[in-house]
């Protein structure tokens, strides 16, 4: 099954936590292909260190739950304290699709729900995965990244 992972730090040695994350992300989950790293400006509180993102298609397997909580448990190991919402972090994970699984529970939403509005994420999903559907939607990944405006590309 297509899983895609959205990948973000903002402290530390940003590209480095990226690197981490995705040597932990492929002890369980094989990684198909990766987006190149983007930084950007911070997008719900400025005043605080740019982003490093990137995108990964992985292999998934089990449930959307499960790999809910293999992601937190890495972003726990790495030192990730959630304290302000859209803080600074060393480490962010998200599971932006999950096949084509529609997913609205409390602890889960698939799409993710920031998908829409976030270049930093549609911008490297649509560099690995144009063509891919959002089963929200109907549309390509293409057709949204065309939706939105790119205003926080830095570098």
């Amino acid at each position: 099954m297509r899983v895609f992972i959205a990948l973000g730090s903002n402290l530390g040695d940003g590209a480095d936590n990226l690197c981490q994350a995705i040597d932990q992300i492929a002890k369980n989950y094989p990684i198909i292909t990766r987006s190149s790293v983007l930084i950007t400006k911070a997008k719900y509180i400025e005043d605080q260190p740019d982003f490093y993102n990137q995108v990964i298609e992985v292999q998934g397997h089990g449930s959307a739950l499960e790999m809910l909580a293999y992601l937190h448990q890495i972003e726990h190991d790495m030192g990730r304290v959630r304290t302000i919402k859209y803080g600074p972090r060393i480490i962010d994970l998200d599971i932006v699709f999950f096949g084509n699984q529609i997913i609205n529970t409390n602890e889960l939403q698939i799409p993710h729900p920031g998908l829409f509005e976030r270049d930093f994420v549609l911008s490297p999903l649509n560099e690995i995965a144009p063509d891919f559907i959002c089963p929200a939607t109907g549309k390509t990944v293409r057709e949204l990244y065309r939706k939105i405006k790119i205003d926080s590309i830095k570098i």
